[in-house]
């Protein structure tokens, strides 16, 4: 009787929740992103300085927040209304600091970091199903006489049990966290090579495996930060969780093979794209190809695209909404 009662309230609970959902908007609180403890050190030599000025992209008024919830989740920072590219790059700035990148941020230079996209996108089929998340963050960097592309994408979902706030770190605030650190890493892959020593590289690992044990719900974001350490050593973990089944151990591997592996992996990408059961998982296989920048694999993604471009599904429109962040724009 008692857990008959039990059972009832979540369910009063969750419909409570769903009817505030439809009813009013909801305000997200973002922490300050978290900056990295890990930092990088030189493959070789370390690189001269430098000099980069940050430059807004976004336009006037961006809409941060679309999708399903655009019209009723509100992103806040310290009580107001989020100011995305402050907020977001202070938070790249502050993350090329802590992984101490020979980067210096100035107010006008020859060679620059655009912000173009940050963007959640929400989804939710019922009301008893996750809300589900894609975060995307696009920025394009000039240096030299070559501008290229960076991206990020981060998928999560969350049925909240008791209160909307358990959506804020799940749903919001780690993947802020994630895409800043996804950039940064990329970024300096492109331009500087460093990486994480093998100790550091080692000492994740065992984390990862320590936390599979306690059955930690942030395990994810330790498979990321191996996928972003830029260190070989790390691809043979990031691999043997392909198909865990732990959803986002799962989800967080496929996404970093391919910034990690490189080109080699393409083959094996391709092979979880074309078989894996679930659209999540085939969406990060994708997004770990077009992560390689080869001519081959920038030739497949286009093929892709315009193939996802004509289907009128779900899995159409999430694909080609992640692919299309990888175009020149």
């Amino acid at each position: 009787m008692k857990n008959k009662f039990k059972f009832v309230g979540q369910i009063t609970i969750i419909l409570s929740i769903v009817f505030s959902f439809q009813a009013c908007s909801l305000k997200v609180p973002l922490k300050s992103v978290e900056k990295s403890e890990n930092t990088y050190v030189p493959t070789l030599e370390e690189k001269e300085i430098t000099e980069i000025s940050f430059i807004d992209g976004l336009g006037d008024s961006p809409q941060i927040v679309t999708g399903i919830f655009e019209k009723a989740i509100f992103l806040e920072n310290d009580k107001k209304s989020i100011e995305a590219y402050s907020f977001i790059s202070n938070a790249i700035k502050k993350e090329f600091l802590a992984r101490k990148l020979p980067v210096k941020f100035v107010e006008t230079s020859n060679e620059s970091l655009v912000l173009k996209k940050f963007e959640i996108f929400t989804h939710r089929s019922t009301g008893f199903s996750p809300i589900v998340t894609i975060s995307m963050l696009k920025v394009t960097v000039n240096i030299g006489s070559e501008e290229k592309i960076f991206t990020s994408v981060i998928k999560r979902g969350k049925v909240p049990i008791w209160s909307p706030d358990e959506l804020n770190d799940p749903c919001f605030n780690e993947p802020i966290m994630l895409m800043v650190k996804e950039i940064v890493a990329k970024i300096n892959k492109a331009y500087f090579n460093y990486k994480l020593s093998d100790e550091k590289v080692a000492e994740i690992i065992n984390k990862i495996e320590n936390e599979i044990t306690t059955k930690d719900n942030l395990n994810y974001i330790n498979m990321y930060e191996l996928g972003f350490s830029n260190n070989k050593k790390a691809l043979d973990t990031v691999k043997l969780y392909n198909s865990s089944t732990d959803e986002y151990l799962r989800l967080s591997s496929i996404a970093v093979v391919g910034l990690l592996g490189g080109e080699k992996e393409f083959s094996y990408l391709t092979n979880i794209y074309r078989n894996a059961k679930l659209w999540q998982d085939r969406a990060m296989a994708l997004k770990s190809i077009a992560d390689i920048g080869t001519k081959e694999t920038r030739e497949f993604i286009d093929r892709e695209y315009n193939l996802w471009q004509t289907q009128d599904t779900k899995e159409g429109k999430w694909n080609s909404m992640i692919l299309k962040l990888y175009e020149k724009n």
